[in-house]
C-alpha cells in the first residue's frame, strides 16, 4: 500500500524511532552487562542439586531420627537373643528364727557357745536360672525381632528416598519460580521502555494521558505479581533450607539445560520400592509373632541353681547349693493364651492386606507417573515450538517497526511475548525432569540428577 505521509512527517516520525531505538539499545546493553556480572558472581556460588541431595542427606533430623529407630531395633535384637542364657543374680539374706528349740535349747553342746545359736543368721550366694527353649517361643520372638529390624532398615530407605525428591521438588519449583519472575522482569522492563516512549510522546501532542495510565495499570499488575512470586521463592527456600537443617538457603541455584532421559522403567521393579520392602518384614515379624504366641500354650523347660553361704551352728559358715530342672505345662489361663493366638493370627491377616494395598497403589502411582511423563514431554516440545514462533514474531515486529509499519506498543507486545514463551519453555523443562523424578520414586530409586545414581544402579 502506498505512504501517503508527508515527506516532512515522515523524517520527523523516522527521526524519533531511530532515537527510541538508540535509547532502547543504550538500556539493553547496560542491563546486558549487569546481568552478566550477576551471573558471573551467581555461578560462582550456585548450587547444583546434585550438591543440595547430598547436604539432605548428610543433616536430615528425619533422617537421623530413622536411623536411630535402627539403632532401637538392633538393641530389641540383642535382648531376645540374651534370653538364650539365662539370668545369675548375686543375693545376701539375713534370716530370723523364732524357733525355741534353736534359740533356747535345753542344754548347748559342749564345743559350742551360746551366742552362735543367735535368732540372727546371715547368709549370701548366688541363684542361676537357664531356660530350655524345647517350645520354640525364645527363637519365635527373636526371629520377630530381626524382621522388626528389617523394617526398620528398609523404613529408613524410606525416608531418605521421600526427602531426597521432596528436596527435588523443591529445587525445581525454585527454578521455576525464578523463570517466572525473569519474564516477568522483562515485561516490566519493557512496560517502563514503552512509558518513557509515550511520556514523550505525551509532550509532543502525539498521545493523550490515558494511554500512559493504562501502562501504568498494567505495569503495576505485573509488579504485584512478580511480588508474589518472590513470597514463593522465599517460602519454597524456606522449606529446602529445613531439609538441610539450615535456617535460610540464599544460594544461587545452577539452571538445568539438559533433558531428562527415559530409563529403564519397568512395572516390575515395583518391589525394590523400600516402603514395600518394609511392609513385608512387618508380615514376616507377624508370622513370627504367632508361633511366639502358640509357644505360651506348649510345655516349658528351664534349670535352676543356686548356691547359699549361711553362718553355721559351729561358727565356721557352710555351703548349700541346689540344681533342679523344671518342667511347666499350662493347662488353664481363662482362655489368655488362645486369645494371644488368635489377636497374633489377625495381625498377620491385616498385614497382608495392606502389602496388597500398597502394591496397587504402587502400581497406580507407577501408571500415573508415566502419564505424567509422556504430558510433560508433549509440553516441554510445545514450549520450544512456542519459543521459535515467538522469537520469529519478534524479528518480524522489530522489523515492520524499523520501516514504520507498526507503533512501539506493538514491539514491546511482542518482546513481551518472547520472554513468556522463554519463561514458559524453562518451567516446562523443570516440570519434565520432576514427571521422571515421579517415575523414580514410583520405583524406589533416587532422583534422576542424584550424584553416584547410576554407580549404585
Amino acid at each position: 500500500m502506498k505512504n501517503t505521509t508527508p515527506l516532512a512527517k515522515q523524517k520527523h516520525t523516522a527521526w524519533r524511532r531511530f532515537s527510541f531505538l538508540q535509547r532502547k539499545k543504550q538500556i539493553l546493553v547496560l542491563s546486558a552487562a549487569v546481568l552478566c556480572l550477576l551471573g558471573s558472581w551467581n555461578l560462582a556460588v550456585a548450587r547444583d542439586l546434585g550438591t543440595v541431595l547430598l547436604e539432605v542427606e548428610k543433616k536430615a533430623p528425619d533422617l537421623r531420627a530413622a536411623a536411630e529407630m535402627v539403632n532401637v531395633e538392633k538393641a530389641n535384637i540383642k535382648v531376645e537373643k540374651s534370653r538364650y542364657f539365662g539370668e545369675v543374680d548375686a543375693l545376701a539374706r539375713n534370716t530370723n528364727y523364732k524357733d525355741n528349740r534353736l534359740i533356747n535349747p535345753i542344754s548347748y553342746p559342749a564345743a559350742l557357745e551360746p551366742d552362735l545359736f543367735d535368732d540372727n543368721q546371715f547368709g549370701y550366694g548366688l541363684t542361676a536360672k537357664v531356660p530350655l527353649d524345647i517350645n520354640g517361643k525364645i527363637s519365635a520372638r527373636l526371629k520377630t525381632a530381626r524382621q522388626l529390624k528389617a523394617a526398620v532398615d528398609a523404613g529408613l530407605g524410606d525416608v531418605r528416598l521421600q526427602l531426597l525428591h521432596t528436596a527435588a521438588a523443591l529445587y525445581h519449583d525454585i527454578e521455576g519460580t525464578l523463570a517466572n519472575q525473569k519474564a516477568l522482569q522483562r515485561q516490566i522492563d519493557a512496560l517502563q521502555a514503552h512509558i518513557r516512549t509515550t511520556e514523550a510522546a505525551i509532550e509532543e501532542q502525539r498521545a493523550i494521558p490515558v494511554k500512559k495510565m493504562r501502562l501504568v495499570t498494567e505495569r503495576e499488575d505485573v509488579k504485584g505479581r512478580l511480588a508474589a512470586l518472590k513470597g514463593r521463592e522465599k517460602q519454597l527456600r524456606a522449606a529446602l533450607a529445613s531439609l538441610m537443617a539450615a535456617r535460610t538457603f540464599p544460594d544461587a541455584l545452577a539452571p538445568i539445560h539438559v533433558l531428562p532421559k527415559k530409563l529403564d522403567w519397568q512395572e516390575t521393579l515395583i518391589d525394590q520400592r523400600p516402603d514395600i520392602r518394609a511392609e513385608k518384614a512387618r508380615l514376616s515379624a507377624a508370622e513370627s509373632s504367632v508361633r511366639a504366641a502358640q509357644a505360651e500354650r506348649y510345655p516349658q523347660m528351664d534349670v535352676d541353681g543356686s548356691w547359699l553361704r549361711n553362718q553355721g551352728y559351729n561358727g565356721e559358715g557352710d555351703d548349700n547349693w541346689t540344681v533342679s530342672v523344671r518342667l511347666g505345662l499350662p493347662l488353664w489361663d481363662g482362655g489368655g493364651r488362645r486369645a494371644q493366638v488368635e489377636k497374633s493370627g489377625a495381625e498377620v491377616r491385616v498385614r497382608q492386606q495392606k502389602l496388597a494395598a500398597l502394591r496397587y497403589r504402587a502400581r497406580a502411582q507407577f501408571i500415573a507417573a508415566q502419564a505424567g511423563w509422556d504430558a510433560a514431554a508433549a509440553r516441554y516440545n510445545a514450549a520450544v515450538a512456542s519459543e521459535k514462533a515467538a522469537k520469529e514474531t519478534e524479528r518480524i515486529q522489530a522489523n515492520r517497526f524499523n520501516e514504520g509499519l507498526i507503533t512501539a506498543d506493538d514491539l514491546v507486545n511482542a518482546e513481551a511475548a518472547l520472554a513468556t514463551a522463554r519463561s514458559g519453555k524453562a518451567i516446562a523443562l523443570t516440570d519434565w525432569w520432576k514427571a521422571g523424578d515421579k517415575i523414580q520414586i514410583a520405583l524406589g530409586r533416587e532422583p534422576a540428577l542424584y550424584p553416584g545414581r547410576q554407580a549404585k544402579k
